[in-house]
This record gives C-alpha cells, structure tokens and sequence, in this order.
C-alpha cells in the first residue's frame, strides 16, 4: 500500500529534533505506545490472561514475523522463533554448528559484534578461523573468497551497521548456494524496511532484532529456521515453552518430551512476556501495513533528495556508496568532521558519528523538511 500523506503523525517524537537514528533505536509509534500502555494496565489483573489469549498472542507475532522474511510476504509461522536477541540466536547457531578444525568462517571486516563474537568463539574452541571481507570489496570480495577456497559458510548481512553500505545478498547468495556453502544472515539493519526473500537466498538461519527497523523495543528478536536445519542445531536453552509433552506440565524424569514443532524449539525462555508481545505486535503490524518495499521507497527518495543536494554543493563524496536506501554513511574529510558534528549539533540533527561516518538512518517520520534541514547544516561544514 502506498505510504499515507500523513504517516508522520503515526510516531511520538518531541518537537524540533530530526531523529536520524533508527539504526540504534525505533521511533516510538503511536501504536506501540498505546499497546504498551494497554498491556501495562492489563498486567494488574494477570488471571484474566487465559492460556489460550497468551498463546494466540505468541503466534500473531511469529505469524506477522514470518511474513517479513518472505518477498511476497507470506505466512510460514513455522519458520519463526522468537528469542531475546541476535547474541542468543547466533550464540545457538554458532555453538551447534557443524564446524571442525581447519574450517574457515567468511564474516565482513567490522561486523556487529553480536555476529561476531559468537563465530570467533566456536572458532577457537574447534580450531576453525575466521575470514574478514572488507566492506569496500562488497560482493566480489565474498564471492572471490568462495571461488578461490569455499568457506564453511558465510555469515552475512545486508545493510552494514556502521555506514549503510549495501551488499548485494542476491548475488553473493547465488554463489554460495552453487558452491555448496551455507550462509547465515544478521538482518538487523535490513528487515523491516528491505524486501527479504529467504526462498531466494536460502539461508540456514536468518535473524533480526526487533528494536530498530521492526518499531519494537528491546528483549525480542525474530529467527527464521530453515526446515533442514531446525533439527541440526540445539537450542541454546532447555525450557517447558520450547517441548511438547504428551499431557501439559507433564515432566517424567526419565526423558524429557520432545520439542516443539518447527522453529519454535528455539524461542527463548520468558520470551512471552505479555509487554514484549504487545510491543512487538504492534510494530510488526505497522511494518506489514505500510509494507517494507513502500518504506524503501519512500526512504530512498528522501536519501536521494540529500545526496542530490550534497552533489549540487560539490560534496557528495562525502557519501559512502554503494549505500542502502534507507542508512546513508556520510564520511567527510577528517579535518571536518568536528566542524559537521557541531553543525549537526546546532540544527537538532541526532544521528550516530562513529569511525569517522556519521550514520544517517530516518524512518517515515522524516520528511522532505526535514531532510533539506539536515543537507544545510552538512552543507554549511563544508
């Protein structure tokens, strides 16, 4: 659906600030506060919670979940697992991987530590090692790497966290899967806002936190499972939600049921928290009406518009590229960086500085106003 002319009145921002950083935190919708708020309430009455509402709720999640990795967005609740975070869901995939001494982990130069740390452990407890691709070599530099000696798989992402640099996933996918090699992929700065094609791509694990591009907040991450490795890879933890016993809070001591069906093995102990839940359905709702192809769009005619207006003013190299339609790095010479921050500053922009890129990252509640705002005071650092 097209994105409504007034969809800026959908968030609650304070007046005056141009908000530039959904890579670090959502903005606040009006529907995620008010089903905050209505859950909260709810919560003095916890009995009037049945069972059944609380376990309909999970299941509205994992379904609306689910339609985020599918292109055409269809439903495969199935798939979906929901657990606290990327470091749970890596740290589960990592630690079950089927890994051995000598075997190479190919990962982009500067990854989000949570996709890191997990595989650098696994890593050196089996004696594997890991590959770094630098970000600039893109697709050709991890598409090299499997011609010239096929990792063990690949650990990937599609938008980088820190300047907004796209890699093409269609292309590195295709040659992973003709090689033979599986590819795991930290979506956290893509889903949401990116189309996500798991049929395409064939991941064995695909993840998201769900406090940036999802509207949600912290404690709920998205997994999706493929169906040939939900059975290859234990959970990280051993809970009643994740079994299926044969009479409900039966536990023999014998041997414990067996697990849920499809991903839902993985979700995560107190996941079902009535908050996070409310939370997180109603930003992945959001999402799902408004349609991550029409939010792309939209984002990326207003990045567009900036870069257009930092090319008119003779700097738009200053812009990392390839860059994502809705994360733009804007890297200006050294010696002007001070003066762009405090030009930033001075015009309410909030946006993230690190490694010498400042992180450009608007949602819906950014408009052309806005952008012109912030092309002005790069513009004026020149």
């Amino acid at each position: 659906m097209p994105i409504p002319a007034d969809v800026r009145d959908a968030f609650l921002l304070p007046e005056g600030a141009i908000y530039l950083d959904t890579a670090s935190n959502a903005p606040r919708t009006r529907a995620v506060h008010a089903a905050l708020l209505r859950a909260w309430d709810e919560g003095i009455a916890p009995w009037r919670l049945s069972v059944a509402d609380w376990e309909a709720q999970i299941e509205r999640v994992r379904g609306l979940a689910s339609r985020l990795f599918h292109v055409d967005g269809g439903e495969d609740a199935d798939s979906i697992a929901l657990v606290p975070s990327v470091a749970h869901a890596m740290s589960a995939v990592a630690a079950g991987w089927p890994l051995a001494a000598g075997d190479v982990v190919g990962i982009v130069n500067g990854e989000f530590p949570s996709a890191l740390l997990p595989w650098q452990a696994r890593c050196a407890a089996v004696g594997a090692r890991m590959h770094a691709v630098p970000r600039e070599a893109g697709a050709a530099g991890f598409v090299a790497l499997i011609e010239r000696a096929p990792p063990a798989l690949l650990v990937l992402s599609q938008a980088h966290w820190r300047d907004g640099r796209l890699l093409d996933l269609d292309r590195v996918a295709m040659a992973a899967r003709e090689a033979g090699v599986p590819i795991v992929l930290d979506l956290s700065q893509s889903l949401g806002v990116l189309p996500c094609d798991v049929e395409r791509w064939r991941p064995a694990f695909a993840m998201s936190v769900g406090y940036k591009w999802l509207l949600g907040h912290k404690g709920l991450c998205v997994l999706y499972a493929a169906p040939e490795w939900r059975g290859r890879i234990a959970p990280l933890e051993q809970h009643w939600q994740g079994r299926a016993p044969a009479q409900p809070w039966r536990f023999d001591v014998d041997a414990p049921p067996p697990y849920r069906a499809g991903a839902r093995r993985f979700d995560g102990g107190e996941i079902a928290d009535p908050l996070r839940l409310a939370i997180a359905e109603a930003g992945l709702a959001q999402v799902v009406e408004w349609t991550p192809a029409a939010i792309a769009e939209h984002l990326g005619a207003l990045l567009a518009r900036l870069h257009a207006r930092l090319d008119a003013a003779g700097i738009g190299d200053w812009c990392v590229s390839p860059s994502s339609p809705h994360l733009l790095g804007i890297a200006p010479p050294p010696a002007r960086a001070a003066a762009l921050r405090a030009s930033l500053d001075a015009a309410g922009v909030a946006c993230i500085h690190r490694d010498g890129v400042f992180r450009l990252a608007p949602h819906l509640h950014v408009d052309e106003v806005d952008i012109d705002r912030v092309a002005h005071a790069i513009i004026a650092a020149r």
